[in-house]
């Protein structure tokens, strides 16, 4: 499993504020009948320290959450075990209290020094977030915000989140979720943010369901968790296959982990290349840059981010980065006038 560096954050100084009113619907989400809660103490299990996540499957995928009731936790252990993933709880420096009614004081507390621009400590951090592909958020809904332990969480994590997809998935008793995806879009505003997940006290019975359809609808399984190492790829036009060698560079791993990828490809400059724009862009991070381009090169053009696959020669440029290349006469098959629509796949 990857390993994840944890540092106790120091405890920040918060401002005693008043309680909010207590009358917004959707408070907290009580404990359901079964599911896991707060420690009340007993024999402790590595697995579950934060020091020590739960072993998963060292890929793409990184699942964090913060949790009083067990209602997110349960969301998050679903997750993880249909992927395969990492996973990662984060934790107040200050536990909950046990008593609802204090819990209820404690929130409206923090919630209303966050809006003063103080976060509640944490003792939880990530040092790096390395090849993650996507990171899933997972908080309750406090009085119709994100819980204030992954707030702090975000705030303190903007700068290494930037450039990450974020799927964000929350438990609430009744409130919405569009309150907190704002929340996370103003702490995180360098992250793409993907569609969300919320259960409620009415739907966490379709936990199974819902969680399965949302993580189709995000591209996310076990097995891309764990990809091919191969660096061989099939592109499919028309009726004709053919194969490409990428390179061994950060550039390429990130287009081989978006795989299988359908595209149109447009012709540019009179069929000099074939191109096309992923998005998010690829990453050029540390790549190595400057080539001079001929037929068949596959590379990306970093001011127009975008993925240039050479049909005829080009000069030398330091604006490109070399990704890989088709073999063989296989580029007579992209040749031709006009746009061509095409499929990329991972070749075992």
């Amino acid at each position: 499993m990857k390993k994840i560096l944890l540092i106790p954050l120091m405890m920040l100084t918060m401002m005693p504020m008043a309680a909010c009113d207590g009358s917004n619907a959707d408070p907290i989400l009580p404990e359901q009948p079964g599911q896991p809660g707060n420690s009340d103490g007993g024999d402790e299990d590595d697995s579950t320290d934060p020091t020590n996540p739960i072993p998963g499957g060292n890929g793409r995928y990184l699942v964090l959450y913060c949790s009083r009731t067990g209602s997110t936790e349960r969301m998050a252990q679903q997750i993880q075990q249909t992927l395969d993933c990492d996973i990662l709880e984060v934790e107040p420096q200050t536990p909950y209290e046990s008593d609802y009614n204090g819990m209820l004081n404690r929130a409206q507390e923090e919630l209303a020094v966050i809006r003063q621009g103080n976060y509640p400590a944490i003792k939880t951090s990530v040092e790096d977030f390395g090849n993650y592909d996507i990171v899933f958020v997972g908080y309750p809904i406090w009085y119709g915000s994100m819980g204030t332990p992954m707030q702090t969480f975000l705030h303190n994590h903007a700068s290494k989140l930037a450039g990450k997809r974020i799927a964000l998935f929350a438990s609430s008793g009744s409130s919405g979720i569009s309150a907190s995806v704002d929340e996370a879009r103003t702490l995180c505003s360098g992250a793409t943010f993907t569609e969300t997940l919320l259960l409620t006290s009415s739907t966490l019975s379709q936990m199974g369901n819902r969680i399965r359809t949302w993580l189709e609808t995000l591209g996310a399984s076990r097995e891309n968790n764990h990809p091919s190492t191969s660096m061989h790829v099939k592109i499919t036009v028309g009726n004709r296959t053919i194969t490409a060698t990428m390179e061994d560079n950060a550039a390429a791993q990130d287009f081989l982990s978006r795989l299988p990828l359908e595209v149109p490809l447009n012709d540019y400059n009179n069929i000099t290349e074939k191109i096309f724009y992923p998005s998010p862009a690829l990453t050029t991070t540390g790549v190595t840059r400057g080539c001079a381009p001929v037929p068949g090169d596959i590379t990306i053009y970093v001011p127009w981010n975008n993925v240039a696959i050479f049909c005829k020669s080009g000069s030398q440029s330091n604006d490109l980065i070399k990704i890989g290349r088709i073999d063989g006469d296989g580029i007579d098959a992209l040749n031709v006038p006009g746009n061509v629509a095409v499929k990329f796949e991972r070749q075992s």
